[in-house]
């Protein structure tokens, strides 16, 4: 009884089925043919193969339908999986591009007369960023395991960037040349008898002025290096912004935009 509960639909075909069998059965007895009972039995029987290959076709297109979910979601995973693989080789691909970038902005370094003459350079990448204007002082991940001590000279592609101000093994803090601490005397590139000093402010750019008051300073004029105190010479510094003739010192004031890009670099080189 138990069994007939639990299968209620089987039970019944089986029961639907047997009565079509007793109903045959007696319908020969009673000569069979084209009576009533045999077309009962008949139709009956077509009835219930009709249901049962109905019902087979049903549970065969749910087996399909599994496998078919089956293989479509393998395909979902290949999908994801190659997809997966395509961001990987685009991340790769443009952290390659980065790195281009900068050893194409470190390779201009060959261009600069100390270099030439024998110096010896240490490249190092940008770590740490310090304070709430990072520009002017930040951390590189080479020190004095490297050479890298206290007033080194720091560069990179484009030009001056400023100058170690601490350094330990593993690192090496840089004052760049917007720091105020830092003070470069420059000459210009068109004419090297015209020079000046500069120093960086709490506006974040470079400010100075011209050491002659017949200087013919004009703004778009580029400022080397000038040799004289701790800079090599001949490292750009930058390009003549505004000029403004002070009428109380009789002197030449200037505001000087940075070679340097000091918001995206990522790499330096280190003078030793």
């Amino acid at each position: 009884m138990r069994w007939i509960r639990e299968h209620k639909l089987i039970a019944g075909l089986l029961a639907l089925l047997f009565v079509l069998v007793f109903i045959f059965t007696i319908s020969m007895a009673f000569g069979g043919g084209n009576n009533s009972l045999t077309n009962l039995v008949n139709s009956g029987t077509n009835g219930v193969s009709g249901f049962l290959s109905s019902l087979g076709n049903g549970i065969r297109n749910q087996v399909v339908g599994i496998f078919s979910h089956g293989e479509m979601q393998e395909r979902i995973d290949e999908l994801e999986k190659e997809n997966d693989e395509l961001r990987r080789e685009l991340a790769a691909a443009k952290l390659e591009e980065s790195q281009l970038d900068q050893l194409k902005e470190l390779s201009r370094l060959l261009n600069y007369d100390y270099i030439k003459q024998g110096y010896e350079v240490v490249t190092a990448d940008v770590t740490l960023k310090d304070g709430s204007n990072w520009t002017s002082e930040f951390t590189i991940d080479r020190g004095t395991e490297a050479g890298i001590t206290e007033g080194k000279i720091v560069i990179n592609g484009v030009g001056l960037v400023g100058k170690v101000s601490d350094a330990g093994e593993g690192w090496a803090k840089v004052a760049s040349i917007i720091d105020s601490g830092n003070k470069v005397s420059f000459k210009l590139s068109r004419d090297g008898g015209q020079l000046g000093i500069v120093t960086g402010n709490s506006q974040g750019y470079i400010s100075g002025y011209m050491l002659d008051e017949e200087s013919t300073v004009v703004e778009g004029d580029i400022l080397l290096t000038s040799g004289m105190g701790t800079y090599p010479e001949g490292l750009e510094i930058g390009n003549v912004r505004t000029v403004v003739n002070n009428s109380n010192t009789l002197i030449k004031e200037i505001t000087v935009e940075p070679s340097v890009d000091l918001n995206s670099l990522r790499k330096v080189s280190v003078i030793l």
